[in-house]
C-alpha cells in the first residue's frame, strides 16, 4: 500500500512539473513570437517612412499633387503614415499577427508535430526529461533520502541503515566504539567511554 501511494505521489509530482514546463515553455513561445512581429513591424514601417519622405515633400506641393490627379490616394496614404507613431503601429501589427502556438496556428504546429513522427515525438520527451522541472525533483528526492539515512546512523546506534559506511574513515571509529559497546552489553561487563 505504502509502496502504491509512493508511485501515485511521484506521478502526480511529475504531471504537476509537465504541466508547468508546457505553460511556461507556451508563455515563453507567445512572448518571443510578439516581440520578433514587433520588431519586424516596426523596423519595416521605419524604413517605408524613410523612403517616403521625397513623395511626402512634393505630395504637399499643389502643383504636384495636380498631376497625380488620378493617384491622389497615394499622397493621402504617405501623409496617413507621416502621423503614426512607429511603436503604435509595430505593436497593432504584432497583435493582429497573434497565433496561440507562436508562429504558427495551433493546427499547423500539431500537423508538423504529427507528420515529423518518432523522431520528432522523442526529441520533445528528451527535451522534457532534461529540463530541469524533471531532474531537480529527483536529485532533491535522492538527497533527502541520503541526509535521512546519515541522520540516522549518526544518531540512532541501534537502527543501522541497508548498508553502514564502515570503510569510511570519518565513520569507522564510530561503528567501532559502537559495536564494542554492544559487544560489552551483552557480555555484560561495562566498558566506559571516553
Amino acid at each position: 500500500m505504502a509502496h502504491a501511494m509512493y508511485i501515485i505521489d511521484e506521478l502526480v509530482l511529475i504531471s504537476k512539473n509537465a504541466c508547468s514546463i508546457v505553460s511556461v515553455s507556451w508563455i515563453s513561445i507567445l512572448i518571443v513570437g510578439r516581440i520578433y512581429d514587433f520588431h519586424v513591424a516596426y523596423i519595416s514601417f521605419i524604413e517605408r517612412t524613410k523612403s517616403e519622405e521625397w513623395l511626402l515633400e512634393h505630395c504637399q506641393d499643389d502643383h504636384f499633387f495636380h498631376k497625380m490627379a488620378y493617384h491622389t490616394d497615394v499622397c493621402a496614404m504617405v501623409v496617413g503614415n507621416s502621423i503614426i507613431w512607429p511603436s503604435l503601429y509595430g505593436i497593432n501589427e504584432s497583435m493582429s499577427k497573434m497565433k496561440l502556438c507562436g508562429f504558427h496556428d495551433c493546427s499547423t504546429l500539431l500537423g508538423i508535430v504529427y507528420n515529423g513522427g518518432i523522431p520528432v515525438m522523442l526529441c520533445i520527451l528528451l527535451l522534457y526529461i532534461v529540463t530541469p522541472s524533471f531532474i531537480l525533483p529527483l536529485l532533491q528526492r535522492m538527497y533527502c533520502v541520503y541526509c535521512e539515512n546519515t541522520l540516522m546512523a549518526k544518531c540512532s546506534p541501534n537502527i543501522r541503515s541497508a548498508s553502514p559506511r564502515r570503510h569510511d574513515a570519518k565513520y569507522a571509529m564510530y561503528y567501532d566504539v559502537m559495536d564494542d559497546v554492544a559487544a560489552d552489553m551483552h557480555s555484560g561487563t561495562k566498558s566506559r567511554l571516553v
